[in-house]
């Protein structure tokens, strides 16, 4: 199993870790060269120390770019659960800063 915040493909940059479970990751920041962040999530992958998850490209583990209509979705139900569980593995500060530029760039 590989964390998300070591999961950092150079396809990726400007990277926020927003919520990481152990299971589950997810991240905002800037997607192939985009100046527009983007949402990308993951599974971790099962406790066996060789598994590198879902998504993975060529055995190595990558984010899944979520599209634009679910990101506010995905955020907002992240910050609720992150509000009502604070040792979810969320970080709430950096969620409702991704939502703010969500909003921004509607």
């Amino acid at each position: 199993m590989i964390s998300g915040k070591d999961v950092r493909p150079g396809n990726w940059s400007n990277v926020t870790d927003l919520y990481d479970n152990g299971d589950f990751s997810v991240i905002w920041g800037n997607y192939d060269g985009n100046p527009k962040k983007s949402l990308g999530t993951r599974w971790n992958g099962a406790w066996d120390k060789d598994d590198m998850g879902y998504p993975k490209t060529f055995g190595n583990p990558v984010w899944y770019v979520e599209p634009d209509i679910l990101a506010k979705g995905i955020l907002l139900t992240l910050l609720e659960f992150t509000l009502r569980n604070p040792n979810s593995g969320g970080n709430k500060d950096a969620i409702i800063a991704a939502l703010a530029e969500c909003f921004r760039s509607a």
